[in-house]
């Protein structure tokens, strides 16, 4: 008997000290747990906060007696008190609340689409707030749970007890709120559908009104038919379309008015009938809206445009832009050179003119450089490689600045556009022409001047009339003159 009670009494301690191990493991867990919780952390800073005041004014106490010995400490704390402020109120440190969108206001038929999606705008509001709640009801349990050990563990914690008194008393602060929010919700709920309904019903006035009009109007059109002469039947449709379009925006006037956003439709209603009549004038605006958008060009750019089929040629800088034309100041190009022969005009396009003819960009993208070509012909008999080597020289040498310009400004054009050849080195060819061999340099230019172009020619007629190899080639007429008894004799003149 005796040996029974004394295995009882050992299985007993084992039980409890096997019971007690498991206690601790779920203290650990949840204590784990809640380090990480929000509504936790939040409590804990408010603690802190209350901690430093607290200390705060204990030192300022002390302060009165020796002001300097605590005057740094007291600024130290006190900054650190007002990183902490954003928790001083235990309410609006626990209780997350999200608040309702405004219920949208229903004055015109396109408002009915975005306060449809209100309701279900409110509900994520309100299921977003009870998933809110709980979780804190959640860490409202795990204190009670963590409670609950302590006392089987023999443990007294009065910060514990005081952080569960604090969760409850916020807990029922919480739940009163989120009846109120969900109360709130349905009255803005019932009140965004009546204002629906009600825009609905004036909606269908407005467009029973409107066809009572048309139908009014269509009547008065076949009476006029029968009773006016053909030939003047046309002036008369016509005063009765407008008499018609007027009474049928004096009816919308009459349901929309009160609100600057019905005048913006009543003139859109208006100028549709408006841009059948001024067709060019509006095409200027799209082509502006199109210009402003699309970041094709912008003021401050240098363009190309072809107008009149490509007999004009417009060459310049955008020095503005309006709603219904492009400015630009013409400067001195290759153009210029070649055919206007004229240049420091204001040229006013038309915006509309880019639907139905190219625009060209000299300055697309930030891009500051172009493709620049020259052209020289020697004789056949010259050393044409040397030529070659010469020009490809001269060029490299000029436009290298450019060069690299233009390898970086490519690398950021790439990230906007698809450009497969980014090769930037200057090319020479050569083609065999009926008067010698054309040397044809291309090369990177700067957009607007032409003082390089001018600088390489000259390089280049330099460099080769210092060779005795190389000889330039141009147009020439050969007389031949016939004498009895003499030998032919040929002479070259230069045209």
């Amino acid at each position: 008997m005796r040996i029974i009670v004394v295995l009882l009494f050992f299985l007993s301690l084992f039980a409890n000290e096997t019971n007690t191990t498991i206690l601790k493991q779920r203290f650990n867990e949840i204590s784990d747990f809640l380090k990480k919780d929000e509504f936790f952390i939040n409590y804990q800073s408010y603690l802190n906060y209350k901690k430093l005041q607290n200390k705060i004014y204990s030192l300022e106490k002390l302060a009165q007696r020796n002001p300097r010995r605590y005057k740094d400490k007291l600024e130290r704390l006190k900054t650190e008190l007002e990183l902490l402020s954003k928790n001083r109120n235990i309410f609006t440190t626990l209780i997350k609340i999200k608040e309702l969108p405004k219920p949208p206001e229903v004055n015109n038929p396109f408002q009915i689409f975005s306060a449809l999606n209100y309701e279900k705008e409110v509900d994520n509001v309100v299921n977003e707030n009870i998933k809110t709640y709980e979780y804190f009801k959640n860490t409202l349990k795990l204190l009670q749970e963590l409670q609950e050990i302590n006392k089987k563990l023999n443990i007294e914690s009065p910060e514990l007890k005081q952080a569960i008194q604090d969760f409850i008393m916020i807990n029922n602060i919480y739940k009163t709120k989120l009846k109120t929010l969900e109360a709130e919700s349905k009255i803005y709920k019932q009140k965004v559908k009546k204002e629906i309904q009600k825009e609905i019903n004036k909606l269908i006035s407005l467009i029973i009104s409107i066809a009572i009009s048309i139908f009014i109007f269509m009547i008065i059109k076949f009476a006029v038919r029968r009773y006016v002469k053909e030939e003047s039947f046309y002036l008369t449709n016509k005063i009765l379309n407008f008499i018609n379009a007027t009474v049928i925006l004096i009816i919308i006037s009459f349901f929309y008015i009160n609100n600057a956003t019905y005048l913006i439709t009543i003139v859109g209603f208006a100028s549709a009938g408006i841009a059948i009549a001024m067709k060019d004038w509006f095409m200027n605006i799209f082509g502006w809206f199109v210009i402003m958008t699309s970041g094709n060009f912008k003021v401050g750019d240098r363009i190309k445009i072809y107008l009149q089929n490509g007999q004009v040629r417009i060459v310049g800088d955008v020095i503005d832009i309006t709603m219904t034309r492009i400015v630009v100041y013409e400067d001195v190009t290759l153009t210029t050179y070649l055919y206007n022969r004229r240049a420091g005009r204001i040229v006013f396009i038309p915006n509309n003119v880019i639907f139905t003819n190219p625009v060209f960009n000299y300055t697309h993208h930030g891009m500051s450089t172009v493709w620049d070509g020259i052209d020289i012909t020697i004789t056949f008999d010259s050393n044409y490689k040397k030529a070659v080597y010469l020009a490809k020289e001269i060029v490299s040498k000029y436009s290298k600045g450019y060069t690299d310009i233009t390898k970086r400004r490519l690398q950021k054009l790439k990230s906007a556009y698809h450009i497969r050849n980014a090769n930037v080195e200057p090319r020479i060819y050569t083609f065999i022409e009926e008067n010698g061999i054309r040397i044809s340099c291309w090369y990177l230019n700067n957009y607007t001047p032409l003082n390089l172009r001018s600088n390489i020619s000259a390089e280049i007629i330099e460099a080769f009339n210092n060779e005795e190899d190389i000889k330039i080639a141009y147009p020439t007429y050969t007389i031949v003159k016939k004498e009895e008894n003499e030998k032919l004799n040929e002479t070259e003149i230069p045209v």
